[in-house]
């Protein structure tokens, strides 16, 4: 029987045959490849590249470019990739993802399939969770491409677009997700091709794969700016802290939507003197929800933390604190909350999710420590299969089953005295939670023992890597936040010894995250131990009522233990897991409707870009528009004067009133309309091809291609907000009953559609209406 762990069924199963295939070539090329010489190995690089442009294809390629590659990290890192690494880089290369247990070498596994997508010259991106690993990674991979001819470098989240552009003309190019998301966006608002500075986007390799392609899937990255407008978050929190759950307002936690019910929308209403939904004030609905979901869904110290007068916000997944935004208003709503100035509302320019960011890669894989209780959604989001790849070294971990206590201070008091006697014994410990909260409560019930400790929350991530170097030290005691420290193996001092004691307090937010803070003890092959503790105290941890009895006759600091209780406590991770999962496939539903639209928007936008707008699709849309604005017009005197001033305001119209008024005389679908909207698109593409003439044809084309680009981006900014101000107003409206999602869908629909006209009436308008100011060139630009 295989010792690899299969998923996905037979196309798996293929998938591991051609792996273990592509092994047995590689070992037996590689006799051949070590003789070569320095220079010899670097030369064959080189050859298979023209190979590759002469046709061969990558898969032809592999054994030879993997055994290359092998014996380049034995010359240069010392280190010969395993056959189970080698196995781990060939379905890398076919498109999977991949289990490796912690410190089985994922880093150096990457660099296999790594050299051999550069060998087409379209560039290799290795994305991981943070600017930490990603530069560790490439600087500790970078001698074993640069050896082979290849060149690798690091992306930092900061940097000028000069800076950035030579950087993504490497070979291999090593950061973090949202850094080269954000690099995309800026792309998709520059105005000319050569001020591009990503290239194509043909492989990515996703290191800490379930962070970020599954938890980090919906996350947003956000190009912004200050807006001009000034709210009234202040006073609406004040509001919202008067106003009582479940008698002015509902909450599901589940879904986050907050929404005021009719006794609550009447007491605001009358607080505010204004109408919230059918007022002047068509914001005020979205600004009142934002303060009731401000105040309860968002906790200090939990999701934001305050540092120097600033609210900072964590990252759900990592813990860390972070720079980014939330977004949508909820960022001042937040300070409001606080106390603290209201930094100025911003303008979404350009925003895309981890997910769809993902999916613009031709070649796309995944590398992750657990792949458990995520499969379904690596196919569902990403159509990728998984196969977990077997340990080099066997795993002597030894895990224990989970065990309840009757509360908080009992479970506290044998978790102090638990890693005590393993601190006595010289066990470094390490101690998991789930949230901030506990990690504290965790590190007051050490201190107040004695007991020293390193704490790792989203508070001192800055130390991150200098407290985990610290971990595995004999008697050391660390205590983490989720899985912050993620990536950074936790190294014993004394290999030998007992091995490291891994103790999870409390439920993570899915199996894989236990299976993950777990995997930290034993890595490589090293021993070690965890366990689980949990408390009847705990309100996620919601058991059978026989566990209850079981709770009424046991004595104080006794544990309920057994396979029994095992399967109520994993029926428990399975139940917030499936809970999550849920979350996130409903995050990325409403993406979806605005990706779809953000990929044909901006597939305009490059069409634009590259060729410009043909005086075919020039003459197209000055019709559109004035059949538009024609058929639009009411009947009437006064009507008559408005359609001819919208028209002069248009273009330079040579009609005059008798036209509009004989035109408007019957109604939009009576001959007379029709014959009007014939005349007036004669007239305004006779007026059109008279400003192309006037411009001249180079002139013109470079005009209409930069006003086309300003009219899409501007569009495109209102359209972004429009989408969120109908998430928001869909939620309120159907918290009561109802399908949000549908009548989200509905209402995108209408706005992409009023979008497209804006686009094209604004285009037409700035044609004829932008003025025009051509420099003749300096002697010394000529």
């Amino acid at each position: 029987m295989s010792k690899f762990r299969l998923f996905g069924g037979g196309s798996a199963q293929k998938t591991l045959e051609r792996c273990r295939g592509w092994a047995g070539a590689v070992n037996l090329a590689e006799d051949g490849v070590r003789a070569l010489s320095d220079a010899g190995l670097r030369e064959t690089i080189t050859r298979l590249k023209q190979r590759h442009r002469d046709g061969e294809a990558l898969d032809d390629l592999l054994p030879e470019t993997f055994a290359i590659v092998r014996e380049a990290a034995v010359r240069t890192l010392g280190e010969r990739p395993y056959d189970e690494q080698v196995i781990g880089g060939a379905a890398l290369h076919l498109g999977s993802v991949v289990e490796m247990k912690t410190g089985e070498g994922k880093t150096l596994t990457a660099t296999l399939p790594g050299c051999l997508h550069a060998l087409t010259g379209q560039g290799v991106h290795i994305l991981t969770a943070n600017d930490y690993l990603a530069a560790r990674d490439a600087e500790w991979m970078g001698p074993v491409y640069r050896f082979l001819g290849l060149t690798c470098a690091f992306l930092p989240r900061d940097g000028s677009r000069a800076e950035r552009r030579p950087i993504y003309g490497a070979d291999v190019v090593y950061g973090a997700a949202s850094g080269f998301a954000y690099d995309y966006l800026r792309d998709n608002l520059v105005i000319a091709h050569s001020d591009v500075i990503q290239r194509s986007l043909f492989s990515a390799i996703v290191d800490e794969a379930d962070l970020v392609m599954v938890d980090e899937a919906g996350l947003l990255p956000e190009i912004s700016r200050d807006s001009e407008s000034t709210s009234d978050h202040a006073r609406l929190a004040t509001l919202a802290a008067r106003l009582e759950p479940g008698v002015h307002y509902d909450v599901d936690k589940a879904r986050r939507i907050v929404s005021p019910t009719e006794r609550g929308m009447a007491l605001i209403e009358d607080w505010l003197g204004a109408e919230v939904y059918s007022g002047d004030d068509v914001g005020l609905a979205h600004r009142v929800e934002l303060a009731l979901r401000a105040k309860e869904l968002y906790a200090k110290d939990r999701d934001y933390v305050i540092v120097d007068g600033a609210l900072r916000v964590i990252d759900a997944s990592t813990q860390r604190v972070t720079d980014r935004f939330i977004g949508g208003g909820l960022d001042q709503a937040l300070d409001a909350k606080e106390g603290l100035d209201v930094r100025p509302e911003r303008r979404t320019l350009a925003v895309i999710d981890v997910h769809a960011y993902l999916g613009l890669y031709t070649r796309l894989a995944g590398m992750t420590g657990v792949v458990e209780g995520e499969i379904d959604a690596y196919r569902d989001f990403y159509d990728l299969g998984c196969v977990a790849v077997p340990p080099h070294r066997p795993v002597r971990r030894v895990d224990h089953d989970p065990v309840l206590y009757v509360n908080d201070d009992v479970m506290l008091r044998v978790m102090v005295r638990t890693v005590d006697e393993k601190r006595a014994a010289g066990r470094p410990s390490l101690i998991g939670t789930a949230s901030a909260e506990t990690t504290e409560q965790i590190s007051q019930a050490l201190l107040a023992k004695g007991i020293g400790h390193d704490v790792l929350t989203a508070k001192n991530h800055a130390l991150e890597a200098e407290i985990i170097a610290r971990a595995g030290r004999p008697g050391a005691v660390t205590v983490l936040t989720r899985m912050a420290g993620r990536g950074v193996d936790i190294r014993l001092t004394e290999p030998e010894g007992a091995g490291l004691f891994v103790l999870g307090i409390g439920p993570l937010p899915s199996r894989r995250l236990e299976l993950h803070l777990r995997g930290r003890a034993g890595r490589g092959g090293d021993t070690g131990e965890s366990a689980f503790f949990f408390s009847m105290d705990d309100p996620g941890v919601k058991v059978p009522k026989f566990v209850d009895r079981l709770n009424e006759t046991s004595k104080d600091e006794d544990p309920m233990a057994g396979k029994v209780i095992a399967r109520a406590l994993k029926g428990v991770l399975n139940a917030i897991s499936a809970a999550e999962t849920q979350r996130s496939a409903s995050v990325l539903r409403y993406s979806a409707v605005r990706e779809e639209q953000r990929a044909a928007v901006y597939a305009k936008r490059d069409d634009v870009l590259s060729n410009g707008v043909s005086p075919d699709e020039t003459n197209r849309l000055v019709e559109q528009v004035m059949w538009g604005y024609v058929l639009a017009a009411r009947t009437g005197s006064e009507d008559v004067d408005k359609l001819g001033t919208a028209i002069r305001t248009l273009y330079p119209a040579t009609l005059g009133r008798d036209t509009f008024a004989a035109g408007l005389s019957g109604g939009p679908s009576s001959k007379a309309r029709t014959e009007l909207a014939d005349v007036v698109v004669r007239d305004a593409l006779a007026a059109s091809a008279a400003r192309e003439s006037d411009l001249g044809p180079d002139v013109a084309a470079e005009l209409k291609r930069r006003i086309m680009l300003v009219a899409i981006d501007r569009s495109w900014q209102t359209q972004l907000q429009d989408l969120n101000d109908a998430h928001d107003g869909v939620s309120l409206r159907t918290m009561a009953g109802g399908d949000p999602f549908t009548e989200y869908r509905r209402a995108a629909s209408r706005l992409v559609e009023k979008m497209w006209g804006q686009i094209a009436e604004d285009f037409v308008g700035y044609w004829f209406n932008v003025e025009v100011s051509v420099e003749p060139l300096d002697d010394t630009d000529a």
